[in-house]
């Protein structure tokens, strides 16, 4: 490279930053031809690292650097525009960059682990091998500069890039450096050493990530690596959390913590086994002592903000570093209170009372939260909703509910003293005059109210045994009343909604009409403020959910409030008031509506779906509405909500353009919500007529998937619910509705790229319905040969299961009642090189075992049946795929997807009638696995084993493994304890065929095939074709495995 490049650089580099348009302008344009030159990059490079360039200068370098790296450096970067630098001057890049990592300036090496690790995330470790032992030279160094850039290489490469197979080799060699480092505090940062950490902490998760692959060299290392850094974690934590806090610069130290922490809830998690009693207890107390320690400064800095919160040296905008290290013990604590090892601390006398009452302290609302909240109404909605939110209030939830799982009644009574002293210092305070008297309380409460049911769940245990862990409602009535007065105090007077709410499954009814009431007041009220209207929603929507009796004569003003609101709100506070309307509408079963409120309600609602296209979580609510409301018995509300509001929805699909499927796939949903709660046949006068078109022109035009998906939706529901209409629909150009039908799913079936197939998914389901509803009808039996002919081409091509199984469950429903028309007609058709029939059961039995849904699954199962019955000479010859081949070089062997193209899965050949038969045997065993589950369950108890014992993520030791092993060894052939549990199987006439019925609409739940006792019926079936021999069934059977011989023997012979 030479000198004039750099020369040149530094100029239009400085040219950029001029402020005149013209000289800045011209030297962006030499920029961007710079940077197609190869030696660029190491101009940058050297730039970055030459201490005579300003330190502006060379810190735009980098910015620069990156985009040179995304663009030019390798194919590896989705940015990547080329040219490639020459593998010298990479070389070059690299060597310079690594030097920087030693620059005495912190800003430089930040910049050059950040450019190193971009270049590592390529090249490594083909074009540069001796990457990490070079960074491990340089921590070895033990020079603080050195070991500070290294390790923002590590700690950022560690992270994104490395895999468990290249972390592991080098383990050995780097923790002990990094144990140095962290032992280092004269020579080494906080910040630096919580780098350290980091890297650990990864570690930690590659040890668990491999235990199966090396089980001897984890246990080993779990051994003799963790108690030695656990041990240098807790010297680290026995320091006085309190000196972090006390420079006036900065709090780098609490970033130190942050890591501690997440590394003690990364072992206790993975490997709980490291920590025993003894540790646990220690860090445990540590945990809270570090809470108790940094409260003062948490309430200063953030609950009453009199100052400012510092940030860390390298970054002093970051003002959240208390509440990260908060966040990070209460979720060390969450995770230990699973632990078996963990429960002696906790049970111990005070512990709880003392944990929580620090929980409540720190879950108090920050000045931050009080002004967001109180601003935007959204904010406050989302955040008090989010479970999965990174906040302390969120981690101090989860740490009280998982107590409350773990100790019940303990846990529940020490709530009960730590609310008593709150309710009791929070009065004083306010006779006091102080200012924040509410904030403890309003946590308290919040608290409380995110664990009501585990609360409740443990409170009726304890009452059944005539005690009282908790009085709730003591504080219901006692307490909560004269919150809601405090108009001042909002967010205390909107949490007592809130949180009496919460609990109203405990109230007497008139008090629960009363709170209803005045949630109402409140939010009629023009001086209530926003956070009261959004608490007395949430409170209203609660109420109406849990409450086991409802007054309605509440209701109708509370439509009134909420109705303005519909426009007016936007986001999760729609979505809020959209919830707690459905829960309003759905009291009484919706006989409280009328057709006139109806009317008004769907007028609001459509405007709201007009505003909210495109938000599935409102769209997902709204629907529910338009459910509710058609499902409504009053006379005249059903016609109502259709007739203000389907031919608007079908003015939309005609009217949507082709970039826009949102709107019609919307449209769709709604359509369909109204027939969801619609009676079966009562789909009303000109229901079809008015969509039918919109619809169908639809289907017909769109490529759209969602589109596609929620119009084939819709279109079922208009068969199931009203197939007479669609069977008398004629569309403007004269064309019948079962034609078109057929023009939709010809079009449907017409694609053969997988891609494609998700448009198709529902096809199925919707020629099921058209044959249960129509199968009679003369119009149908004319173009069924065309259907069925059109199903059986399209599986040449298929790929996706889902859509397989799409094509071959109308199959199996014909031919359970219409077995030799269906034959006859796959007989008579050639497909390519084979004749219908061929490709039916070969993709058929392929894909049978992967069925989804109860209803498809029987149906399948039946066909089946009825196919083995035939003796068709046609049945007879087809051969499908049977079994796996297991080789000596596979067995034993994860066939993942690059193997099984070296290694190509192989099947054997079997006759249709065996493969059936198969299918029919392994249907007849799934139906025993519950049962099997019990009996097993059942011999480990007699081994001794307690079912209700503590369980930790960590694998059994070596004993223990070999344990499982044995066991598992057991049921790998068939075992005198199984044919005990098959003879028992087989011989329960009384047994009850489970159904959870997943997947299936009402229709096909209801449907007589749902209804029978299948493990009954099989067996009846195996008893009849043994004695009438059918298809030569006794030469079928011997070509049965063993297992399935001993389960067939045993059906027929009961």
């Amino acid at each position: 490279m030479s000198s004039e490049l750099l020369s040149v650089l530094a100029e239009v580099l400085n040219g950029s930053l001029n402020p005149d348009a013209t000289t800045r302008i011209t030297a962006e344009l030499k920029l961007g031809e710079l940077m197609k030159n190869g030696e660029t990059g190491l101009a940058l490079a050297t730039l970055l690292v030459t201490p005579d360039f300003d330190l502006s200068l060379r810190q735009m370098s980098t910015v620069l650097q990156r985009k040179y790296l995304h663009e030019h450096w390798s194919p590896f970067f989705p940015n990547f525009k080329g040219p490639a630098p020459s593998v010298e001057i990479k070389a070059s890049i690299r060597d310079s960059v690594y030097k920087g990592l030693s620059d005495p300036v912190r800003k430089i090496r930040s910049l050059c682990g950040l450019v190193l690790s971009t270049i590592a995330s390529s090249d490594w470790p083909d074009e540069c091998p001796d990457l990490l032992t070079s960074l491990i030279t340089l921590l070895s160094g033990g020079q603080p500069d050195p070991v500070d850039g290294a390790m923002r290489v590590f700690a950022e490469f560690i992270k994104s890039d490395l895999g468990e197979d290249q972390i592991l080799p080098i383990l050995k060699e780097l923790l002990p450096v990094l144990m140095n480092i962290l032992g280092s505090p004269d020579n080494h940062s906080a910040l630096t050493r919580s780098r350290v950490l980091s890297v650990f902490n990864q570690a930690v998760q590659v040890l668990f990530m491999v235990k199966e692959q090396h089980p001897q060299a984890v246990k080993d290392a779990v051994e003799t690596i963790l108690p030695t850094w656990l041990s240098a974690l807790k010297v680290l934590l026995e320091i006085d959390p309190r000196q972090d806090v006390a420079s006036e610069e900065a709090w780098d130290g609490l970033v130190l913590r942050v890591q501690i922490f997440k590394v003690l809830e990364r072992i206790q998690y993975l490997f709980p086994k490291a920590l025993p009693p003894p540790s646990s207890a220690e860090f445990l107390s540590l945990s809270v002592r570090h809470l108790e320690s940094l409260l003062p400064t948490f309430q200063t800095y953030y609950i009453s903000s009199t100052s400012s919160p510092l940030g860390t040296s390298e970054d002093p905008g970051d003002n959240k570093l208390l509440s990260r290290l908060g966040w990070s013990i209460l979720e060390y604590i969450r995770t230990a209170s699973k632990s078996a090892s963990a429960k002696p601390w906790f049970n111990a006398d005070g512990t709880l009372v003392n944990l929580i009452g620090m929980i409540f302290a720190w879950t108090q609302m920050t000045e931050d939260d009080e002004d967001k909240w109180s601003s935007d109404a959204n904010a406050f909605v989302a955040d008090e909703d989010d479970e999965d939110a990174w906040t302390i209030r969120a981690a101090a939830f989860d740490v009280v509910s998982g107590i409350i799982d773990r100790f019940e009644i303990a846990a529940v009574r020490a709530l009960d003293a730590v609310t008593k002293q709150v309710i009791q210092q929070s009065a004083q305070s306010r006779s006091a005059g102080q200012e924040n008297w509410w904030r403890l309380l309003e946590a308290t409460l919040a608290t409380l109210g995110a664990v009501s049911e585990a609360v409740l769940d443990a409170i009726d245990d304890e009452e059944s045994d005539g005690n009282k862990a908790m009085d709730i409602q003591a504080l219901l009535i006692d307490v909560i009343p004269s919150l809601l007065t405090l108009n001042d105090l909002p967010f205390v007077q909107g949490r007592g909604f809130v949180f009496t709410s919460q609990y109203a499954g405990i109230l007497p009814q008139h008090l629960v009409d009363q709170y209803i009431s005045a949630a109402a007041e409140a939010l009629e009220a023009a001086a209530a403020g926003l956070v009261v209207k959004v608490s007395a929603i949430k409170a209203i929507r609660n109420f109406y959910n849990s409450s086991s009796e409802k007054n309605p004569s509440l209701n109708t003003r509370i439509l009134s409030g909420l109705a303005p609101l519909l426009q007016a709100a936007s986001e999760d506070t729609l979505t809020l008031v959209m919830e707690a309307l459905l829960a309003v509408i759905e009291t009484d079963d919706c006989k409280w509506l009328t057709p006139e409120i109806a009317a008004q309600l769907v007028t609001e609602l459509m405007q709201v779906w007009v505003k909210n296209l495109k938000d599935p979580l409102l769209l997902s609510v709204l629907t529910d509405c338009f459910v509710a409301l058609a499902k409504c018995p009053t006379p005249g509300v059903y016609q109502a909500v259709v007739t203000q509001s389907l031919p608007a929805l079908s003015n939309a699909i005609a009217q949507a353009k082709p970039d826009e499927g949102w709107v019609a796939s919307s449209a769709f949903d709604l359509a369909t919500s109204f027939m969801r709660g619609a009676q079966k046949g009562n789909l009303g006068d000109g229901f079809f007529s008015v969509l039918g078109p919109a619809l169908f022109d639809c289907l017909l035009t769109t490529e759209d998937r969602e589109t596609i998906q929620n119009g084939i939706e819709c279109l079922t529901f208009v068969i199931r619910k009203g197939c007479d209409q669609l069977m008398v629909f004629t569309s403007p150009s004269g064309e019948k509705g079962l034609n078109l039908v057929l023009k939709v799913v010809a079009k449907l079936l017409a694609p053969v790229t997988s891609e494609s197939e998700a448009g198709g998914l529902f096809v199925g389901d919707m020629i099921v319905h058209l044959l249960r509803n129509a199968g009679e009808a003369n119009e149908l039996r004319a173009v069924l040969p065309e259907l069925l002919t059109a199903l059986a081409q399209r599986m040449e091509t298929a790929k996706t299961s889902t859509f397989i199984q799409s094509l071959i469950i109308p199959f199996a429903y014909l031919i359970h009642s219409q077995r030799e028309i269906v034959l006859d007609l796959l007989e008579s058709v050639q497909i390519g090189s084979r004749n219908g029939l061929e490709v039916v059961l070969n993709t058929w039995c392929e894909n049978a075992e992967t069925f989804q849904g109860y209803w498809a699954n029987r149906i399948s199962t039946l066909a089946l049946c009825q196919m083995l019955l035939s003796e068709r000479p046609s049945l007879k010859g087809v051969t499908v795929k049977g079994d796996l081949i297991i080789r000596p070089e596979t067995k034993n062997v994860i066939m993942t997807r690059s193997r099984t193209k070296q290694m190509p899965l192989e099947y054997t050949s079997i006759l249709f009638h065996v493969r059936a038969l198969k299918l029919l045997i392994h249907e007849l065993q799934a139906a025993g696995d519950d049962a099997l589950a019990v009996s097993q369950g059942r011999q480990e108890a007699k081994k001794g084993k307690d079912p209700a014992v503590d369980v930790d993520l960590e694998a059994e030791d070596d004993e223990e493994a070999q344990d499982w092993e044995d066991e598992e060894d057991l049921y790998q052939g068939i075992k005198d304890e199984e044919l005990g549990f098959l003879s028992q199987f087989i011989g329960d006439d009384n047994a009850e065929d489970k159904a959870p019925h997943q997947g299936d609409d009402e229709d096909l739940k209801d449907d007589p095939i749902s209804q029978i006792d299948m493990r009954v019926h099989l067996l009846g079936f195996f008893r009849q074709a043994a004695q009438s021999n059918v298809n030569n069934f006794s030469a079928l059977a011997d070509q049965l495995t063993t297992e399935e011989i001993v389960i067939l023997r045993r059906a027929i012979q009961g």
